[in-house]
């Protein structure tokens, strides 16, 4: 019976976690410069898992890659107490030509946390996994994050607090990583 129910909660927890994410990056989102707050949370037997959008962002330029939403994902860890803080951009490619991204164990996105005493950057377990770059064609959307186990890296939401963020969405415009691209993006989170 307990296995069942085991079974049963992660079976509900990836699915609450998939219309999350479909959700959060099917739409286009708030537009740059935006100060709508949405935020959403489900429970786990072993976390917490909360997701808030930020209360403002920018970033430029405006193209190839167009973000349309910036949210800080926090989840508790009911075994060890602690919070951990994961960043996401979902992002637009309205360019007249094919970028290129990181993808699978990878990520194009890398973060700069401004000096606050809300979160702590910690050592983490590096995981070994195969990393790739994908085309992004005209019209084509996409999600990246940080830090992911590939970083050997974790951010701790030590206390509530609000931070700022300074986020790089690194592209190519050449197949083989030539002429390489940035996106600046400037966010804000008010973390609880």
């Amino acid at each position: 019976m307990i296995r069942e129910q085991t079974a049963l909660v992660a079976v509900l927890a990836v699915v609450v976690v998939s219309l999350l994410a479909a959700t959060q990056y099917a739409s286009l989102g708030p537009a740059a410069g935006s100060t709508t707050t949405t935020s959403t949370s489900f429970t786990t037997t072993s976390s917490t898992v909360s997701t808030t959008s930020a209360s403002s962002f920018s970033f430029s330029p405006s193209a190839p890659l167009q973000v349309s939403s910036v949210s800080a994902q926090t989840t508790k860890d009911y075994a060890t107490g602690k919070v951990y803080l994961t960043l996401y951009v979902a992002y637009k490619n309205i360019g007249g030509e094919a970028v290129y991204v990181t993808k699978g164990c990878g990520s194009s996105l890398s973060a700069t946390i401004g000096a606050t005493s809300v979160i702590a950057e910690n050592s983490g377990v590096r995981c070994l996994c195969a990393e790739f770059i994908a085309a992004m064609n005209p019209g084509d959307s996409g999600s990246a994050l940080t830090p992911g186990c590939w970083s050997g890296v974790t951010y701790q939401v030590v206390h509530p607090g609000t931070i700022s963020v300074e986020m790089t969405l690194s592209y190519w415009s050449g197949q083989n990583q030539q002429n390489p691209g940035n996106t600046t993006i400037q966010a804000s989170f008010t973390l609880q």
